[in-house]
């Protein structure tokens, strides 16, 4: 996509820029795991993205996964470019942080054979 490129009305690396992207659950599940298959682990894939963590590098990665937190819109670019899947068909997966559940989160991550990643929220009297 070329810089020039407008989406919602501002040119694309503008609006991008200093982002963070909630990506819908199912397609954010199966995009990271076709990443994690093709890089060989959660913590490769995590380099491949530029996470420099010496210690656990996957640990951001895990999280984006299970939808604790959105990408940084720079770490999808790379990821995007790492699976070889253009960043504009990944921005049309985009959502709103609220439709980000636990529910459909696990449902996914069951879909696509992660389930070792279930999420489970404890409640704290």
């Amino acid at each position: 996509m070329s810089s020039g490129h407008e989406y919602y009305g501002r040119p694309f690396k503008a609006y991008n820029s200093g982002r963070r992207v909630w990506l819908a659950s199912t397609f954010r599940v199966e995009l990271i795991k076709n990443g994690i298959e093709k890089a060989g682990s959660i913590n490769r894939l995590a380099r491949e993205m530029g996470y420099r963590s010496r210690i656990h590098p996957g640990w951001s990665v895990r999280q984006i996964l299970v939808g604790e937190q959105p990408f940084p819109y720079e770490k999808l670019v790379k990821l995007s470019d790492f699976v070889g899947f253009p960043i504009e068909d990944i921005l049309r997966y985009r959502t709103e942080p609220d439709r980000v559940t636990l529910e459909n989160t696990n449902d996914a991550l069951k879909k696509y054979g992660l389930w070792c990643y279930h999420v489970q929220r404890i409640r704290l009297r």
